[in-house]
């Protein structure tokens, strides 16, 4: 196959994982309004910190997994492999239970007041499941099975809004049955990723084992840079409940800013999540040769994306949710820096896909303690608009120091990932019209 068959094969893939994540925001939309309108601000936010810490940990315990699952399996060494993520994650699940026992008398001066052990237990009970679905995720994607991971993601919200409205709706709003929710949800998820990665890894062609030492060896480098990436898109979240009295409502406002601003987030999403097993599995010299032209149109089509979305939330909110009216401004801030962290997933995956795990650790540990610095000193001054200026100067920081190591690895220039092109804008079009007329050919039946 041919660079252009190859690159034609990769969009129209990357815009089948687009397409279904973008099914999966408009549906996810829909669930965000009920359970704000069903649970209210103070509640909503418990319910957005209580999911928060078994998302938190398994960042901790996933020491690099998912990704070294995915880039072994797009190398085709999926013999063994969802085994090894049953065991994995039951291990490390126990061992959580077991730090969350010896940890909760500390960490209960950090939750908000109304929030007790038994809904933090029950949360955790979504752990395990959470995460064998983060590794046979990583090897649905790895294989590049797009259609059973976009079956998977257009089935869960969908499950998720009828339990929305059958437990909360019939039974009456609680932060109880709402994580109820979330657990049922996992338990689907998880079974459906873990059914996936067993078919495409007997519909290997050429399979080869890949050893724990092997998962190990290639994740522990990435886990540094995973661990804070994630901190640094929600440390804000744990400083907020942290540093500010009654925190239950700005909690409340501000995961309604942050559920929102992710919303733009969902191309450049797809675009890694097979841009890494693309890398992985192609040359050094074709994957130098496409970074820059794919961080270019990430950015492109993400900020298009946050220019349309701003209008649209503010009305959105003004007519469906008034109560969450203060959530706008940090909103507004967090948008650019959402944009400029387009560039930084797509960078991350390159570097990670040719082997170079390290590098990003070091810039994503340095944009952590940015991160962590400026939510400490403007928290307290400006609330959930301080926190979200925090995390806008880190991600473009981060950003900016991603694209200047990939430069000087692909041998290009460092304004290559961030000048748009007119070629980026034709090819933005072209992506953008294939996406519409395959939700056309959907709505109209076809293939």
């Amino acid at each position: 196959m041919d660079q252009s068959s190859r690159a034609d094969t990769f969009s129209g893939r990357v815009l089948v994982v687009f397409g279904t994540q973008v099914f999966g925001a408009g549906v996810g939309i829909i669930n965000g309004i009920l359970l704000a309108r069903l649970l209210g601000p103070a509640a909503k936010g418990e319910y957005y910190f209580l999911v928060l810490l078994p998302a938190t940990t398994i960042t901790l315990l996933q020491l690099g997994l998912p990704q070294a699952f995915g880039y072994f399996a797009a190398r085709g060494q999926t013999i063994g492999m969802v085994g090894k993520s049953i065991v994995l994650a039951v291990i490390l699940s126990l061992v959580a239970l077991i730090a969350l026992f010896a940890l909760l008398p500390i960490l209960s001066g950090i939750f908000p007041p109304g929030i007790g052990i038994e809904q933090i237990l029950f949360a955790f009970l979504a752990l395990p499941l959470a995460l064998n679905a983060t590794f046979t995720t990583g090897i649905v994607t790895g294989r590049q099975a797009v259609r059973w991971y976009a079956g998977i993601n257009m089935a869960y919200p969908i499950i998720s809004t009828v339990l929305l409205v059958v437990i909360l709706g019939g039974l009456g709003g609680s932060v109880n049955g709402a994580i109820a929710v979330y657990v049922i949800v996992a338990s689907i998820q998880s079974l459906g990723f873990a059914i996936g990665a067993r078919w495409v890894g007997t519909h290997n062609p050429e399979p080869a084992p890949v050893s724990y030492r092997d998962l190990l060896r290639y994740g522990l480098p990435y886990y540094p840079g995973s661990i804070t990436q994630f901190f640094s898109a929600r440390a804000d979240v744990f400083l907020i409940a942290w540093l500010v009295a009654n925190a239950a409502a700005p909690l409340g406002y501000y995961s309604m800013a942050v559920g929102l601003a992710e919303l733009v987030f969902y191309f450049p999403n797809a675009v890694a999540t097979l841009f890494f097993p693309h890398v992985a599995g192609a040359s050094r010299e074709e994957s130098d040769s496409q970074v820059t032209m794919v961080t270019r149109v990430s950015l492109l089509i993400t900020a298009a994306v946050a220019l349309a979305l701003a209008p649209a939330a503010v009305l959105m909110i003004q007519l469906l949710l008034p109560a969450f009216v203060p959530s706008l401004p940090a909103l507004f801030l967090l948008l650019p820096g959402v944009v400029a962290l387009s560039a930084t997933r797509v960078v991350y995956v390159y570097l990670t896909g040719i082997g170079k795990p390290a590098l990003t650790s070091y810039v994503n540990v340095f944009a952590f303690a940015l991160n962590i610095v400026l939510n400490i000193y403007l928290i307290p001054r400006f609330g959930i608009e301080g926190a979200a200026v925090a995390s806008l100067v880190s991600y473009s920081v981060s950003a900016i120091l991603l694209t200047t190591v990939a430069a000087r690895l692909s041998g290009t220039p460092v304004w290559d990932f961030w000048l748009v092109r007119g070629s980026d804008l034709r090819f933005a079009a072209r992506m953008s019209l294939g996406l519409l007329r395959r939700a056309l050919r959907v709505s109209a039946g076809g293939a």
